[in-house]
């Protein structure tokens, strides 16, 4: 069997303020938004709730090589520090990316 890669990004927000991390992120991950107190919730997609990605640690996920400039884009337009690997997909990762 070939290998196959992906790349593993993880991304910081140091000296970034409260609202400007909770912007990002909101736009980023995605959250649930809540309203009436509670009784009602929505959720809202972020960027990567439409990319297909392994969640690895907190800020850091495996994408495919496709998705990767899409979401170095993303994060330029925030000014966020992103680290970039390329690395060997094992059968999971695979499975998990639709590849």
């Amino acid at each position: 069997m070939d290998k196959q890669f992906g790349f593993i990004i993880g991304y910081r927000l140091e000296g970034k303020s409260p609202v400007e991390r909770t912007r990002f992120n909101r736009k980023f991950l995605g959250y649930t938004d809540r309203s009436q107190y509670g009784r009602f919730s929505y959720s809202r997609e972020g960027l990567m709730s439409k990319i297909p990605n392994v969640h690895a640690l907190n800020s850091c996920f495996i994408i495919r090589m496709d998705d990767l400039e899409e979401v170095k884009g993303f994060c330029d337009l925030y000014h966020v520090e992103l680290f970039v690997r390329e690395v060997v997909l094992v059968e999971s990762d695979l499975e998990a990316l639709g590849i």
